[in-house]
């Protein structure tokens, strides 16, 4: 990734998991980058280690919260080149027993939060694209999954909730590519298969996920976070500065099948 020290990025759900690896890849390759995340303590450890790093507790769900975390990247850092739309939340359960509750909560965090988060920083990245040049682009990322185009994926069964946020979070992508270029932002998505994170820890405890994901894998392993945070380096950096509106899978190739 071309980086350096003048480019600013947002991660949420920058506290664990799939965040954490792409701010920590991010910060090595010298950005300085917000980490945003409902969970304070978890950001603001990850900030204490490094120095071009800032913490944020943030709601992506709430639109205060989120005016109020762009002001605040703003006063500090003044500009954004790249917006990580990662926190995601997914409710285990059948269709039978799913409440509209549970419904609504994991279309808030992953389709909603996205949506609300693009918005309000949508002018900062705009104008630092302008600022950095006549070529320039500031890039939104946005982690969908396998499971936005296939509906069994890493549970063994559909997770109609968490199928059909993902689903509308890559339609947000594509139609947000087409009205965010005029503006020279590029919009893109990461869809990651079966990641070893603490989110996925206890499925891949129950007895026979793991050699059921693995049959199922062409490249015979789980992914890792970093391998997902490989991949929006790419999105972010100047060498895709002419891709938008497409979806890069990081899944091993499990949506070959």
């Amino acid at each position: 990734m071309s980086i350096d020290h003048k480019v600013s990025a947002i991660v949420t759900g920058a506290g664990s998991g799939n965040g954490k690896a792409i701010a920590e890849r991010l910060l090595r390759d010298g950005a300085n980058v917000a980490l945003l995340d409902v969970d304070g303590d978890s950001v603001n450890n990850l900030a204490a280690h490094h120095g071009h790093a800032i913490a944020i507790t943030a709601d992506v769900t709430n639109e205060m919260s989120i005016k109020h975390a762009i002001q605040s990247v703003e006063e500090a850092i003044g500009r954004l080149n790249v917006l990580v739309n990662n926190a995601g939340i997914v409710r285990p359960g059948t269709f039978e027993a799913l409440s509209v509750e549970e419904w609504d909560e994991v279309f808030r965090v992953n389709s909603t939060g996205p949506f609300i988060v693009s918005r309000a920083a949508a002018p900062l990245l705009a104008r630092t694209a302008v600022e950095c040049g006549k070529e320039a682009t500031s890039a939104i990322v946005n982690i969908t999954s396998v499971e936005a185009h296939i509906v069994i994926s890493s549970s063994g069964h559909p997770q109609i909730h968490y199928n059909a946020s993902k689903g509308a979070l890559l339609q947000l992508t594509r139609a947000l590519a087409v009205e965010c270029a005029a503006n020279r932002i590029r919009v893109n998505a990461v869809a990651p298969g079966f990641i070893n994170t603490p989110f996925t820890a206890k499925i891949l405890a129950e007895p026979g996920i793991e050699s059921w994901i693995l049959e199922r894998t062409p490249l015979g392993r789980v992914g890792q976070p970093e391998d997902v945070a490989n991949a929006v380096a790419f999105l972010a950096g100047n060498e895709a500065s002419w891709i938008t509106g497409t979806t890069l899978f990081v899944d091993g190739g499990w949506t070959v099948f």
